[in-house]
């Protein structure tokens, strides 16, 4: 089939939360290269409300993998997962993008009975499995640096583009209302704000996380330089709640531990935050997806491949030489905390917020 034969898409990114999110500009990317496209996207179940409400995509399909792990033996798991494979296959699609790169999305782009299935190279697969399930292998290119650039490298394959140099970050749609309830919270937590910071310290691994002591390092002294600023900090489970529960008791003030929060009402709250400082985790990308500036802190993961690209964001990197080094475990991981320094992400902060309101609120 030549590419002009491409009408239904399946695009296949399963996980995970920030990995969704950076694969967003894919879908704006397709709606221009086959105008009228049925463009569909298969997810992990917990991250496909992030795609609700985008119009390039004709339909969301999640799969509930949590769930399925370790009980594929069984016969609901059984009739759930053949039930997912007649809904794959209903879409009768032209072309699929493995833009994942393990063995789950790989078994996943096989099932959709796309003749084409367009995924990584050896170079780029996460998992070398992956490769039998793909027929169309796309390397990536020197000046692929970040992972968005990766992605949109096997995307635009078959319509012989360029990959774009930029593209639009603000990929999750939310409703007015959704933004007033967030507002709202905010408001009610802390009245009167006149600048509000978005703070979360959580993150899956411990080789990118840093001290409560350094995220109250950097509130302090933002608090005396914009007098009406709110802190309200974010969490995901019961580890990170305590967290910011000690980073709260190292601040004081008007810092507010928000409550339990869906995905959706997270990306509101970004939304109506405007700044967000975090490590390299889903709620940071959510952040910039959304349109709030960001700055973030990397250590184990690359901020060059990962942070949020473009003039509203920026990112420090620990100056380790071993730094980006992907290891989740490190006899330096002290030494790696201790090389960036709180005062830095405060004036990064501070350069992102010049000539926004100072003062308390009106």
């Amino acid at each position: 089939m030549e590419p002009g034969g491409i009408s239904r898409i399946l695009i296949v990114k399963l996980s995970a939360l920030g990995d969704v999110v950076h694969a967003l500009p894919a879908v704006e990317y397709l709606g221009k290269a086959v105008p009228g496209a049925a463009i569909d996207w298969v997810v992990d179940k917990r991250f496909a409300p992030l795609l609700e409400g985008n119009s390039g995509l004709r339909r969301v399909i999640p799969l509930d993998l949590k769930a399925w792990k370790g009980k594929w033996t069984t016969a609901g798991t059984r009739r759930q997962a053949a039930a997912a494979v007649r809904g794959l296959r209903e879409g009768r699609y032209d072309a699929a993008f493995d833009i994942q790169g393990n063995t789950k999305s790989g078994v996943v782009t096989r099932l959709s009975g796309a003749p084409l299935r367009f995924g990584f190279d050896r170079r780029g697969v996460r998992e070398s499995l992956n490769l039998l399930f793909t027929n169309r292998k796309v390397p990536s290119r020197a000046e692929d640096v970040h992972v968005t650039q990766k992605i949109l490298r096997v995307v635009i394959a078959p319509f012989g583009d360029d990959v774009p140099t930029s593209w639009n970050h603000r990929g999750i749609v939310l409703s007015p209302e959704e933004e007033r309830e967030a507002a709202r919270l905010l408001e009610n937590l802390s009245p009167g704000t006149a600048l509000r910071l978005l703070l979360h310290a959580g993150t899956t691994w411990n080789t990118k996380k840093m001290d409560p002591e350094f995220w109250a390092g950097i509130v302090l002294p933002l608090r005396n330089r914009f007098p009406g600023l709110g802190v309200f900090l974010s969490w995901g489970n019961e580890e990170e709640r305590r967290e910011a529960e000690t980073i709260r008791g190292l601040v004081g003030g008007s810092a507010r531990v928000l409550p339990s929060l869906s995905l959706r009402e997270l990306a509101a709250i970004c939304r109506v935050c405007g700044h967000m400082v975090g490590p390299d985790t889903g709620p940071l990308h959510i952040a910039a997806a959304v349109g709030a500036k960001t700055v973030s802190v990397f250590r184990a993961t690359d901020g060059r491949r990962n942070a949020p690209l473009g003039p509203g964001h920026r990112f420090l990197q620990a100056p380790l030489p071993c730094t980006a080094c992907l290891r989740r475990r490190c006899a330096r991981d002290a030494e790696c905390r201790e090389s960036i320094r709180a005062e830095d992400v405060a004036e990064a902060v501070t350069e992102l917020t010049a000539g926004e309101r100072r003062g308390p609120a009106a």
